[in-house]
C-alpha cells in the first residue's frame, strides 16, 4: 500500500533555484509541484519516511510512479521521493534548452525541498541521470543505486547500433480485451513482459474513456522525454566520486529477459529465432563489457541478478534482494555524507 504524506505542499516558498507552487489540479496527498525554470513544473513524489534521503529517478518514458510499490518499502529506514522528469506525466512538457537542464532540475527539486546530499536511485535513464549529477553536483551525491542502468562507455554509437542492426524480439499486439481497462493493461504487460507495473503509473501514462478503456498514451512532449542523454559529453567512471551500487539483469537467457519469446517460441519461423538470437548475443557481450567496467573502479560495487529481466525490483525473488541490497549499501555510507532534511 502507498504511503501518502497528509499534506500538500502548495504554498509558493521561494529558494535560490528552485519554489513550490500551486498544482493546477488538484493532487492527492503526497504529490509536490516544484517550479525549476519558467514554465518547467515537475511533479515530486513524496512517501514519507524519516533518515538519510533517497531520491528516485524513473526508466525511460516512465514516471516517479513507476516506484509506487516498491519505494515505499524504504520508508521504514529512508526519507524516500521520486522526480517525474519533463514531458512525462504530470510534470510540465517544456522541453530541455540544453540537455544540462535535466540535471539542474534534479538540484533545483532538491533545494526547494531543503536537501543537500542524496543518494539517488536510478532505474535505466535514471541512473544515466544519477551518474551525470553526480559528476556535475558530486557534493550533493552521498551514492547512486543504479537499477539496471547507466551503461555507459563503450564506442560512441555501439548501442545504437547494435539495437538498429539486432533489434530485440517484438512482443505480441495487443488486443482490444488488453486496453480495456488499466487492469487488462496491467495484466497484459505481466503476461508478457514479466513484470507487474503499479496502476498508478498505468493510470499516469494513459488517456482512458468514460469506460475506463485505455485509448491511447497521455499527452506529453515526447521530444522533451527523449533520450536526451546521447547529447551530454562522454561521462567515464573515474569522473564520479560517489560510492555507487550497480544492480543489473544479466541479459541471457532471452526466455528470461523476454518472456513472451518463450511463450511464442514455437510459433516462430526459424529466421526469427536467427534474428532473436544474434540480438541476445550483441546486446548480452556489449551489456556485460559496461558491467565490467563498471565493476573496475573501487567506489562501485556490482551485483548481478539472473535469470530476469529489466524491471527485476518488480518482480520477486528479486524485490526482496533489491531491498536488501540498498539498506546495505546505505548503511555503508560515511556518516553525515547521507541527506537529513532542514527543519
Amino acid at each position: 500500500m502507498v504511503r501518502r504524506v497528509s499534506s500538500l505542499f502548495v504554498l509558493a516558498v521561494l529558494c535560490a533555484c528552485g519554489r513550490f507552487i500551486p498544482a493546477a489540479t488538484s493532487v492527492s496527498p503526497g504529490v509536490l509541484a516544484v517550479e525549476t525554470a519558467p514554465g518547467a513544473i515537475l511533479e515530486v513524489l513524496d512517501w514519507g519516511g524519516t533518515g538519510p534521503t533517497l531520491v528516485f529517478l524513473a526508466g525511460g518514458g516512465h514516471t516517479a510512479h513507476e516506484f509506487d510499490e516498491f519505494a515505499p518499502r524504504l520508508t521504514d529506514t529512508f526519507r524516500v521521493i521520486g522526480i517525474t522528469r519533463r514531458g512525462v506525466g504530470a510534470s510540465s512538457g517544456s522541453r530541455h534548452r540544453v540537455a544540462r537542464d535535466a540535471i539542474d532540475d534534479i538540484a533545483r527539486v532538491l533545494d526547494a525541498m531543503e536537501l543537500r546530499s542524496v543518494v539517488l536511485v536510478g532505474h535505466s535513464q535514471g541512473g544515466i541521470e544519477a551518474a551525470h549529477f553526480a559528476e556535475l553536483h558530486p557534493d550533493r551525491c552521498a551514492g547512486i543505486v543504479h537499477l539496471d542502468s547507466a551503461y555507459l562507455g563503450g564506442p560512441p554509437g555501439a548501442l545504437e547500433e547494435i539495437l538498429r542492426t539486432t533489434p530485440a524480439p517484438e512482443p505480441p499486439l495487443r488486443t482490444a480485451a488488453d486496453s480495456a481497462s488499466i487492469v487488462a493493461m496491467q495484466a497484459w504487460i505481466e503476461r508478457t513482459q514479466g513484470f507487474r507495473l503499479p496502476e498508478s503509473e498505468l493510470r499516469a501514462r494513459s488517456r482512458v474513456d468514460q469506460n475506463g478503456r485505455i485509448v491511447g498514451p497521455a499527452p506529453r512532449n515526447t521530444e522533451a522525454s527523449s533520450r536526451w542523454f546521447g547529447k551530454l559529453p562522454a561521462l567515464h567512471w573515474e569522473s564520479v566520486k560517489c560510492p555507487a551500487l550497480g544492480l543489473y539483469a544479466v541479459i541471457a537467457p532471452l526466455e528470461t529477459w523476454l518472456p513472451h519469446y518463450a511463450a511464442r517460441f514455437d510459433s516462430l519461423s526459424a529466421d526469427e529465432r536467427a534474428r532473436a538470437d544474434a540480438y541476445v548475443r550483441a546486446f548480452s557481450a556489449w551489456t556485460a563489457e559496461r558491467r565490467a567496467e563498471f565493476a573496475r573502479w573501487p567506489q562501485n560495487r556490482l551485483v548481478e541478478f539472473h535469470a530476469t529481466g529489466h524491471y527485476f525490483f518488480l518482480e520477486q525473488p528479486e524485490q526482496e534482494q533489491t531491498l536488501v541490497a540498498i539498506r546495505e549499501f546505505a548503511a555503508r555510507l560515511e556518516p553525515g555524507s547521507q541527506s537529513v532534511r532542514s527543519q
